[in-house]
């Protein structure tokens, strides 16, 4: 059985371009013209209560592979997103249909003095899940802790243009800025921003928050947490907000693709996201949903171009020229994808309409192997060796470049390390990769993955993308930072550093004992609304 959960691309554009609007001037207005948060759509259709006594209930949700760390300043995937969000607090919310709330969270509101100052009215009476009283202590603790250089967090980039925060009182803090940040307040609202509680940090130190516990100000708190095993959550009665409904939530961690489907098959798991491959072994079954939720994600290969020989220019053009992505969507994907040219996808602010993905050519690629002056090409496609899905993709990508005259060899890597093998430069020539943009804007991407030394861009340089970059980042004019970006677009374009293959639709797997689950664009679930039935 399925059914479809979808904003509309008209929808999604409309918020991600408030969302793009979210320079400091216009922090205000995101909330004002933002329509208020809809009552959270169900899995099912069907309204779930909670018991009069209070949470009840076990979901469990499955996992591809380990979190990175518990603390959040150390982890940088939608892997931690789906769990992080539900734990953790920040100044800012965002509701499921990607509109800032005003007063949603930690923060009940914000005023903004001039383009580098911004204060914040937080929340009284909120604890953490210690019992440590949140105020403005933990705020400026939580920033300079994330801006510590010597803390080496994946999320620090996204933040550089914060000075600082400072203590007015303890419920009042001001933000000052380096330099202004047209995306800043949509940033305070996810990764990397989730507010920490300073004293618990200080006694018990990074190593211990990273691998064992960490409170939050969320409706869940952690429990236990076991290394390649499980993460488990248990509902807070202390929590601010509305209640969780769910008493328990069992994350657990399976990397196998097979072992995941069986699970959810059985029972074992009420929560996964499937292949497309996969749907067709759900659809029979009468307690058990497929749910297409549209995305911004978008899948596509990274060319290294420090390693020969996709330090090619003309060897990645035509490795750009010899692959039929369409058919790898109507074939591997069934179908459920869309050919793009770059990173952004049509969801977010920055995206060109008229960059067309690249032709399907394989009689230019071979001309331009002939032209490279590369005699024998050898190129190296890596792949996490348990992905059944990328490795079927890697096997045609593969047998389309042998075709023009590549010679590949695929290298499986371990899931676990396969990141921070590439965030190392570890990963020759070709790597799969899928990135969304969570800001719903080009800067989060763009710098992210192409700016020189930034965390998802170990080899790429060039002078000109950086000097754009920044300048975007340097003015609140959006029509010019959009000027900006379709320059980016084709200067990383015309390089033939990235090889879009399609852009993706989310499809859940939910069991129908489920209610009342929001499943958002973004992907992060938010379990509070959400009830099971035994």
């Amino acid at each position: 059985m399925s059914r479809t959960r979808t904003i509309s691309r008209r929808r999604f554009l409309q918020n991600s371009a408030l969302v793009g609007t979210g320079a400091l001037f216009g922090a205000n207005l995101l909330s004002a013209c933002a329509p208020a948060a809809p009552a959270p759509s169900g899995a099912t259709g069907e309204e779930g209560a909670p018991s009069a006594d209070g949470p009840t209930g076990t979901l469990t949700l499955a996992l591809v592979r380990d979190i990175e760390s518990l603390d959040p300043i150390k982890t940088y995937s939608l892997n931690n997103g789906r769990w992080q969000k539900n734990v953790f607090g920040y100044l800012v919310k965002r509701d499921e249909e990607m509109n800032l709330v005003e007063g949603g969270g930690l923060a009940t509101s914000w005023e903004v003095e001039d383009d580098l100052n911004v204060v914040f009215n937080l929340r009284e009476g909120v604890q953490f899940h210690n019992g440590e009283a949140f105020n403005a202590d933990s705020v400026v603790f939580t920033f300079e802790r994330l801006l510590d250089e010597e803390n080496a967090s994946p999320q620090r980039f996204n933040y550089t243009s914060i000075d600082h925060f400072e203590k007015i009182d303890d419920y009042t803090v001001r933000m000052v800025m380096a330099e202004v940040d047209p995306v800043i307040i949509t940033k305070l609202s996810g990764y990397g921003a989730a507010i920490v509680p300073k004293q618990f940090i200080e006694e018990n130190g990074n190593d211990y928050v990273s691998a064992t516990n960490i409170p939050g100000t969320g409706p869940f708190q952690i429990v236990e947490y076991e290394k390649d095993a499980q993460l488990v959550l248990e509902a807070f009665d202390g929590y601010w907000g509305e209640p969780a409904k769910i008493q328990e939530v069992i994350y657990r961690i399976i990397p196998d693709d097979s072992t995941r489907l069986a699970e959810f098959l059985s029972g074992g798991i009420d929560i996964l996201t499937l292949t497309p491959a996969q749907t067709q072994a759900v659809e029979g079954a009468s307690d058990l949903e497929v749910i297409p939720v549209g995305v911004p994600t978008v899948s596509g290969l990274r060319l290294d171009a420090s390693k020969p020989p996709t330090d090619n220019l003309q060897i990645r053009e035509a490795i750009a020229h010899a692959i039929d992505t369409q058919t790898i969507i109507d074939t591997i994907l069934n179908g459920v994808g869309e050919r793009m040219a770059v990173w952004q996808s049509p969801y977010s602010f920055g995206f060109d309409p008229d960059l067309e993905p690249y032709a399907y050519d394989p009689e230019a690629a071979t001309a331009l192997i002939a032209e490279s002056g590369v005699e024998n090409p050898e190129l190296i496609y890596n792949v996490i060796g348990d992905d059944t899905q990328a490795k079927e993709i890697a096997n045609t990508v593969k047998a389309m470049l042998e075709a023009v005259g590549f010679t590949v060899t695929i290298a499986q890597k371990e899931r676990a390390t396969f990141f921070d093998e590439y965030r190392a430069g570890e990963l020759d020539n070709i790597v799969p990769f899928g990135w969304g943009g969570w800001t719903l804007d080009a800067d989060n991407t763009y710098y992210s993955m192409h700016y020189t030394g930034e965390s998802y861009n170990p080899s790429f340089s060039n002078e000109e993308i950086d000097a754009l970059l920044d300048e975007q980042r340097g003015t609140l004019d959006q029509e010019k930072r959009q000027e900006i970006f379709y320059q980016v677009n084709q200067l990383i374009y015309d390089q033939y550093i990235d090889v879009m293959l399609y852009q993706a639709q989310y499809l859940w797997g939910v069991n129908n004992r489920v209610k009342d689950l929001p499943l958002p664009a973004d992907e992060r679930l938010w379990l509070a609304p959400a009830s099971v039935t035994e």
